[in-house]
């Protein structure tokens, strides 16, 4: 099996079950009018932090044995591929982050809330960034290819 549809059947894996409880939520919801109660909220939270791991960790490991086997060139498109994804996910965490923000500035949400929110979000913003920094300083250089500057 390829590397994409592994990803792809993995990345699925994680955000249908999650739309599956969020349709549910909103089906309970609709029956029982009122605040939710915390149990569902935490296990929704619980799930998709679960859901999350267990897929980083699926990608991860074949992402390793897949770089294992790659020619020189294969590596490259690879890790160009990644970078692109990481430039993707800190643009989309940092956009989240400033819409946090920008709802705080607001007063549309309670600092209660706020504050792990934001957490969060800037822990994942951070995340991104040190990953592509990681990325970046991984490339080899030309003279480790054996290429020469002109």
């Amino acid at each position: 099996m390829k590397s994409r549809p592994k990803v792809a059947l993995v990345l699925g894996g994680i955000v249908v079950p999650y739309m599956f409880a969020v349709v549910a939520l909103a089906f309970y919801v609709a029956k029982h009018p009122g605040p939710v109660p915390r149990s569902i909220s935490v296990s929704m939270l619980c799930f998709l932090i679960l859901t999350i791991a267990v897929g980083a960790i699926g990608i991860s490991r074949g992402s390793r044995k897949q770089a294992e086997f790659k020619t020189a060139d294969e590596s490259k498109l690879r890790r160009a591929r990644a970078m692109k994804g990481m430039r993707l996910g800190l643009f989309v965490w940092g956009l989240i982050f400033l819409n946090g923000i920008r709802l705080v500035a607001e007063r549309e949400v309670p600092w209660i809330y706020a504050i792990p929110g934001l957490t969060v979000d800037g822990l994942l913003f951070v995340v991104f960034w040190t990953s592509l920094k990681r990325l970046r300083k991984a490339e080899p250089k030309p003279a480790e290819t054996g290429q020469q500057n002109t």
